[in-house]
């Protein structure tokens, strides 16, 4: 018998407002839905095609990540760090341009992949 754990966040893609569960963090691209605040659960917003330079301008992302990725390592840092605990991500996409940036930082950004997995 074989074991497969993975303990990646569960990332949600999804395009209307939905019904958030209690350990359910929002990642929404341009703005956060009405009635939804950032005090009633971890929240972050992306805008499909903004690049965001990281602050050591390392060799990984010298080029500029993409807002996907840089709103999820927000959002995991904000928990690793004592946040509001989260076990999985609804990311409410407007734009196709939205949904391919947020698909792919899920598929090619090596540290987002490695904390977060689609379903």
């Amino acid at each position: 018998m074989s074991w497969n754990i993975d303990a990646r966040v569960a990332v949600t893609i999804v395009e209307a407002v939905p019904d958030l569960g209690a350990a359910t963090a929002l990642l929404a691209e341009s703005h956060l839905p009405d009635g939804i605040g950032p005090g009633e659960r971890p929240c972050a917003v992306f805008r499909a095609n903004e690049l965001v330079a990281h602050p050591g301008d390392c060799a990984c992302c010298a080029g500029g990540q993409g807002a996907a990725a840089a709103s999820l390592a927000a959002l995991f840092r904000e928990r690793a760090m004592g946040g509001i605990w989260f076990s999985s991500v609804t990311a409410l996409v407007r734009t196709p341009e939205g949904r391919a940036e947020l698909e792919q930082a899920l598929a090619r950004d090596v540290l987002t992949a490695a904390r977060f997995r689609r379903v």
